[in-house]
C-alpha cells in the first residue's frame, strides 16, 4: 500500500485501542552525483519510507514506528505503542481536531520534476570547468556534486485531522582548493533552490573561487577583547548552535539558563529572535507542526526581551499554556520542539557599515568546529577566520584564532545589525552581528 492508504489503515485499526492517537508518516526520494576531473564520480539514489504512532492511553503517551506498510506490520505497531505507555509519565494534553489550512503546496515546484540526473550531470562537468577558470591559483575541486530532493509527509490523528505537506529541492555545490606560496586553502559554497532557473553557475564558481582565495595574505593580530562582527555568512550557524535554551522543554529539564526568565531582558534592545513558519523572507512555510497544531509566529526575544519560550503540546501542559504550534517529530522519534523558520529582523544598515561602528574590529567570515560551544552553558570557544578592520575599512585576512565569551553575553553586547541576509532558501536568517567585546586569542 501506499503511504496515505497506511495512514487511513493505521487510523482505522488504532480506533479503540487508546483514548487518543496522532501519526506522521513520510516518503523522500533524492537522486545525487558527483563530478571530479570531468568526469561522474559517484551517483546516489535513495528512497525512505515510514509512518509513526503516538498512543495515549490513560493519559500515558506510547511510541512506535515502522518502515513495512503492510496491514500485520502497521497492527504491531499500534501493540508496541500502546505497550510503551506503562512505563511512560501521565500527560494532560488534547490533540487538536481539523481546522481549515491553505490548500496550496508553497514548498512545491512541479517545474522540478522535468530536472534529471543527466541535467545534472551536464551542468556539473560545466560548473568544474567554469570553477578553474576564475582563479589560477584553484590547483583541486575535490568537492562538486548535486542532489536533488523530494519528500511528502501527513499528520493524521483520531479526530479526523489529515493534514499532508508536498516539498522539493534542488542543490549544487562545489569546494575548491587554491594554493600560493606553498600554502592551501579550501572554499566552499552551496546554492540551493526550488526554482532550477535560480542556480546560477557564474555565482556558484565564482564565490567558490573567492571563499577559497579570500584568506591568503593572513596576519596576526593582538589578541584580547575586541569588537567582532559575524557576518551574514556565519551569524546563522551561531544562532542555531544556541537554539535549544528558547526552548521550553530545555527550561523544564534544566538545561537551559533562560528558566524563569520570561519577561526579562536577556539581550541587547537591537536584537530580537523570531520563529516565523509563515513569514514572506522565507521560501518555506509551514501551517501546521508535527502534532497538527496549526503554527504562528512566535517573537521569541523582542527587542532584547525574551518574550516566549517554544512549545509543543506537551512542554505547554506541564506549563499550563498553549502550544506555539512547534511540535517537531519525524516518523522514528519521539515529540520535541524546534523553530520553524529562524528569523532575527534585519537592521537599517549594511554589513560594511557597521565595520564603521568600531575604530578596530574582527570581521568573522568562516567558524571551524564548535566542540568547545554548550548550548546548556553558552560557552563558546570556536575557531574562526576572517579580515581586520581599522576604520571601516578591511586590512587584511586574519586566520587561525579563537574566540571565546559566553553566548548570553553576546546577545547582551549587540551594537549593530546588518541588513542583509545571506541565503534566500535557508530556513535560518541572521544577518550580520556586531558584538562590541569578546575574547581573540591568536
Amino acid at each position: 500500500m501506499n503511504i496515505s492508504d497506511a495512514v487511513s489503515c493505521m487510523c482505522d485499526l488504532a480506533k479503540g485501542e487508546a483514548e487518543q492517537f496522532d501519526i506522521i508518516a513520510s516518503t523522500s526520494h533524492s537522486e545525487g552525483l558527483s563530478v571530479f576531473q570531468g568526469q561522474v564520480q559517484n551517483t546516489e539514489i535513495s528512497d525512505s519510507v515510514g509512518l509513526g504512532i503516538r498512543v495515549i492511553k490513560d493519559g500515558r503517551p506510547g511510541y512506535a514506528h515502522t518502515e513495512r506498510l503492510t496491514k500485520e506490520a502497521i497492527a504491531q505497531t499500534i501493540k508496541d505503542a500502546v505497550c510503551h505507555t506503562q512505563w511512560t509519565e501521565a500527560v494532560n494534553i488534547t490533540l487538536p481536531s481539523p481546522s481549515k489550512i491553505p490548500t496550496d503546496n508553497p514548498n512545491y515546484n512541479p517545474a522540478l520534476e522535468k530536472l534529471s540526473l543527466a541535467d545534472l550531470k551536464d551542468f556539473c562537468i560545466e560548473l568544474e570547468k567554469q570553477t578553474f577558470a576564475r582563479s589560477m591559483e584553484i590547483v583541486n575541486i575535490p568537492y562538486l556534486g548535486a542532489d536533488l530532493n523530494s519528500d511528502f509527509s501527513i499528520v493524521a490523528n483520531h479526530t479526523g485531522l489529515f493534514y499532508t505537506d508536498k516539498g522539493n529541492s534542488v542543490s549544487v555545490g562545489a569546494g575548491a582548493v587554491a594554493v600560493r606560496d606553498g600554502i592551501n586553502k579550501l572554499g566552499n559554497f552551496v546554492k540551493s533552490s526550488r526554482d532550477w532557473n535560480e542556480i546560477s553557475m557564474d555565482e556558484i564558481a565564482g564565490k567558490t573561487a573567492t571563499y577559497a582565495t579570500e584568506l591568503f595574505g593572513a596576519k596576526k593580530i593582538q589578541g584580547g577583547k575586541i569588537p567582532v562582527i559575524f557576518s551574514e555568512r556565519v551569524s546563522g550557524r551561531l544562532l542555531s548552535m544556541y537554539a535549544s535554551p528558547f526552548i521550553a522543554e530545555a527550561m523544564q529539564k534544566g538545561t537551559s539558563r533562560l528558566a524563569g526568565k520570561i519577561g526579562t531582558k536577556i539581550a541587547s534592545e537591537n536584537f530580537s529572535l523570531l520563529s516565523d513558519p509563515l513569514g514572506e523572507n522565507f521560501s518555506h512555510k509551514m501551517y501546521f507542526d508535527s502534532e497538527g497544531s496549526l503554527t504562528r509566529r512566535v517573537d521569541v526575544v523582542k527587542d532584547g526581551v525574551f518574550n516566549e519560550a517554544l512549545y509543543n503540546l506537551e512542554t505547554a501542559a506541564k506549563d499550563g499554556c498553549a502550544t506555539t504550534g512547534n511540535g517537531a517529530r519525524g516518523f522514528g522519534s519521539k515529540m520535541s520542539t524546534a523553530f520553524w523558520n529562524m528569523l532575527v529582523p534585519v537592521g537599517t544598515v549594511s554589513t560594511a557599515e557597521l565595520l564603521k561602528l568600531f575604530p578596530k574590529c574582527l570581521l568573522v567570515v568562516r567558524l571551524e568546529g564548535g566542540s568547545g560551544c554548550s548550548a546548556v552553558s553558552g560557552e563558546l570557544s570556536i575557531g574562526a577566520h576572517g579580515f581586520w578592520c581599522e576604520n571601516g575599512v578591511i586590512q587584511h585576512p586574519v586566520d587561525g584564532v579563537t574566540l571565546s565569551g559566553n553566548f548570553f553575553d553576546i546577545i547582551q553586547n549587540v551594537a549593530g545589525v546588518g541588513n542583509e541576509y545571506l541565503d534566500p532558501f535557508s530556513s535560518v536568517k541572521v544577518p550580520a552581528l556586531a558584538i562590541s567585546e569578546l575574547s581573540v586569542s591568536c
